[in-house]
């Protein structure tokens, strides 16, 4: 049960994935220029962080989840696609207590830890329309979204040192990620965007929860931890006075203006 719930997210997300590629080219590619050329954004990001493990076998979106917060920089490449970076600390937490697969020693049963982390992601942003902070007339404002990324992930040893054993190796870890997940975008206010996501961070490492429950019929990836997490952030497009080429091209500029009222006053 435990794999098929893990796999149905992954279908889930690659099938929203795809759907996304079979938009018509000329409306996926949105290469035209902003107006004024704005394409920067800078803002925060807050949420819940929940654990899938083996603490958390059924993969129930927020079980025992903690809150984060952090930063965000998004590059508008085109309506349609832009990239972002997201820095963030959090907490993620998890507890065995009364699962049955573990040892029977009632102290074991009650295991727990929390972990301090830091996280940083690179993404792909994927909109389903063409988005526009600024000009109405030129977009929407608001699109659902896809996000597809890597990520690095740098875990502190457990904070309930009280809970480590023999069996448990309380240390840091340094983790890699794929970084997947959807949501949706609203500008609210002009240049204010508010941006609601889900996400599940796909990792190589089963040693988040300090328990090693490898099953050998299934692959590495499945065996591994996974963290979800899910937020909102809210930023701002920097307004950038340069005017785009393609977006002004029918206006001569001041420069040539000036040069054609000299030559008239030759004549």
């Amino acid at each position: 049960m435990y794999n098929f719930f893990k796999f149905k997210h992954v279908i889930l997300l690659f099938a929203l994935l795809s759907g996304f590629a079979r938009l018509p080219a000329q409306e996926r590619a949105g290469f035209e220029c902003f107006n004024n050329n704005d394409k920067f954004e800078v803002g925060f990001l807050a949420g819940a962080t929940y654990y899938m493990g083996d603490f958390n076998p059924n993969l129930i979106p927020f079980k025992n989840p903690f809150l984060y917060g952090g930063f965000m920089a998004r590059y508008n490449v085109t309506r349609y696609f832009s990239l972002r970076g997201n820095w963030a600390f959090a907490y993620i937490t998890g507890n065995a207590g009364g699962m049955e697969g573990f040892p029977s020693d009632p102290w074991e049963k009650n295991w727990e830890f929390l972990r301090p982390m830091l996280f940083f992601d690179v993404l792909a942003e994927f909109n389903f329309m063409p988005y526009d902070a600024v000009d109405i007339r030129k977009g929407q404002r608001f699109t659902p979204l896809l996000n597809l990324g890597v990520g690095a992930s740098f875990l502190s040893p457990d904070v309930y040192a009280h809970s480590s054993n023999s069996m448990k190796s309380n240390k840091s870890i340094f983790l890699l990620d794929i970084p997947v997940g959807i949501g949706a975008k609203w500008c609210f206010i002009e240049r204010f965007t508010l941006s609601v996501e889900w996400m599940f961070r796909i990792t190589f490492n089963d040693d988040i929860d300090f328990y090693d429950g490898v099953n050998e019929e299934h692959s590495p990836v499945i065996n591994n931890d996974w963290i979800g997490t899910f937020g909102i952030s809210v930023s701002y497009l920097i307004k950038y006075n340069r005017s785009c080429p393609a977006y002004n091209w029918h206006k001569p500029s001041s420069r040539y203006l000036k040069k054609s009222r000299v030559r008239q006053s030759d004549y």
